[in-house]
């Protein structure tokens, strides 16, 4: 499992996917959050975990829909098969290596809350802090589920951009439960329990600085289930 793990991440280091949507991400999350800074008009990193989401969307898809995608159109999933490792290890190796990618991808915004607090300290202002790491470890937690999500999708097909479509579509419809726009066209019963379904909405209590062991637990569910259908798939490969 260890030697898997280690050559997944070296394919994302090797390769110029791997450093083009890292870099993408950054450059487009530090973008998107410093070109309305002033707007906001207070000292928190609210706007830009609440932005994060919507670029995860396409970052995350395009990250992992060759994963096993690749491996079923070069046949190579066969090889990787008769290794003395269980499918389990195989889907738990591909999933970390890319949450830590995510996890580069996160350090490139470092400099927002960075520069933020000298900013807000230098004015007698504060910069809440629990509110930065327990945002960012939302954000950790919902990568990991976008990544299970898609993870799952590329084992179910041998087309990496079948893959990513269906990823992003899949993430997009969860993502858009928690809108105003799903609230003025479902009927109120519906929209609560879809609402409650949004990763976004569990992300919400985290990027307030609240742990809510409800949010960790839907992700954390979210995780499990999605590893364990990928594993379920691999295991009925035809």
């Amino acid at each position: 499992m260890k030697a898997l793990f280690k050559k997944e991440l070296l394919f994302y280091f090797n390769s110029p996917l791997g450093y083009i949507s890292i870099v993408l991400f950054g450059v487009f999350a530090n973008f998107m959050f410093v070109k309305d800074i002033f707007v906001y008009g207070s000292a928190s990193l609210r706007p830009f975990f609440e932005i994060v989401p919507w670029l995860f969307m396409i970052f995350i898809p395009a990250l992992t829909m060759r994963l096993i995608a690749e491996e079923k159109r070069t046949n190579t999933i066969e090889v990787l098969m008769s290794m003395p490792i269980s499918e389990m290890q195989i889907v738990i190796s591909k999933w970390l290596s890319t949450v830590l990618m995510v996890g580069v991808g996160l350090i490139l915004t470092m400099g927002l809350p960075i520069s933020m607090y000298l900013l807000t300290k230098q004015v007698g202002v504060r910069l809440y802090l629990p509110e930065v790491f327990v945002g960012y470890f939302g954000l950790i937690l919902l990568a990991s589920a976008y990544i299970s999500i898609s993870l799952f999708f590329s084992s179910i097909t041998k087309n990496q951009i079948v893959a990513f479509l269906t990823s992003a579509l899949v993430i997009f419809f969860l993502m858009i439960f928690s809108t105003d726009f799903a609230a003025s066209i479902l009927p109120k019963l519906l929209q609560n329990y879809l609402n409650y379904l949004s990763p976004t909405t569990q992300l919400d209590s985290l990027i307030k600085g609240v742990l809510d062991l409800r949010s960790i637990f839907y992700f954390v569910s979210v995780d499990a289930l999605f590893i364990f259908l990928t594993v379920i798939g691999l295991e009925n490969r035809q």
